[in-house]
């Protein structure tokens, strides 16, 4: 299977042979402030017997810091401090972390640190994100991106993927009027990771199950995870098959490693040209199989629990561990993995 990737922004883990799978990244707020104590009563400020917000001495209200929302600590509680710039502006590098947690969500798989092949721009880190764009030097990767998201011709993220969320655009819309500006941390220093945006695929080789398969071709629908099952069946060693693969919880996980009990949680959704869906669930080694007709190209994407990852391109091969190697083959960046 080829990846023939888009520009800009998850939804699926299930990267094909031409296809790029956009998936979930968590973000990284910040913490709060020192908050400030009452004297007596109830409301904004705190007071002995008070209750509210913010914690003082033996109550609660609202406190004002001087930068951030975030938790604050009072003489003898916790509270909510509000200040002039939001704990969730403190993001990766200076990129606000709900702009963050968008990309990582939306974007990273195609637009990592560096991009996949033919995609032009990685949006990874502040200084990608506010420097010229390669298809239009007279604006912004960011602003570029916007424009992409809010174009209903050609959206990023593709069609067939996940779309930003309304507030995620806002967000994002916000800051490039603003200009881009660095975020700040609620405590006035640097952001509290290395600046780059977390990439699903940059990741070690690991076996995350911990077991392997060791029983060789014993004609076990668990057998040989992670290799390809359709190449091996074509020369008359097992039943043919449409489909076939292993997903994983990680993106480079070696031969013959089971998937988990995680990947039985999880859904691989394929759609035919004809239009007719096709739902696989993996057995525990991770392994997914289907044995019917399939009009192809056909569409992919990967589910579970709610989040989905999938493939840009429409395929024609169904081997799919042929391309979702260990490393990663004719332009698949590693395993058929988990959302």
């Amino acid at each position: 299977m080829n990846r023939a990737l888009a520009i800009l922004m998850l939804s699926l883990p299930l990267l094909g042979c031409t296809g790029a799978i956009t998936g979930d990244i968590p973000s990284d707020p910040s913490s709060g402030l020192t908050g400030a104590a009452g004297s007596q009563g109830t409301g904004i400020s705190t007071g002995v017997a008070g209750t509210g917000t913010s914690t003082g001495a033996a109550g609660m209200g609202t406190s004002t810091g001087a930068a951030g929302t975030g938790t604050s600590t009072g003489a003898a509680g916790t509270g909510t401090s509000t200040g002039a710039a939001g704990a969730a502006g403190c993001g990766p590098g200076g990129i606000p972390a709900d702009v963050a947690s968008m990309i990582g969500t939306r974007c990273i798989a195609c637009h990592g640190s560096p991009p996949i092949q033919g995609v032009p721009s990685s949006l990874a880190t502040y200084a990608s994100l506010t420097g010229p764009s390669k298809t239009d030097s007279t604006k912004s990767v960011a602003v570029l991106a916007l424009e992409r998201m809010q174009n209903k011709a050609m959206p990023m993220p593709p069609a067939g993927l996940l779309p930003a969320t309304a507030a995620e655009i806002a967000a994002f819309q916000s800051w490039v009027s603003a200009g881009t500006p660095p975020s700040v941390c609620p405590d006035g220093g640097v952001p509290l990771d290395s600046g780059v945006i977390a990439d699903p695929y940059s990741t070690p080789i690991t076996c995350t199950s911990k077991t392997m398969w060791t029983r060789g071709t014993s004609g076990s629908g668990s057998m040989e995870p992670g290799m390809a099952c359709i190449t091996c069946h074509a020369l008359g060693r097992g039943p043919g098959f449409a489909i076939g693969g292993t997903v994983y919880p990680t993106a480079h996980e070696p031969d013959s490693c089971n998937g988990g009990s995680a990947a039985t949680m999880a859904q691989i959704v394929i759609t035919g040209a004809d239009g007719k869906i096709i739902t696989l669930t993996p057995n525990s080694a991770g392994n997914f199989s289907y044995g019917g007709a399939l009009a192809k190209p056909y569409k992919a994407k990967v589910t579970s629990m709610g989040r989905e990852r999938a493939m840009i391109a429409t395929q024609t091969s169904g081997d799919c561990n042929s391309c979702h190697t260990v490393s990663g083959a004719m332009m698949a960046p590693g395993r058929v993995m988990l959302p």
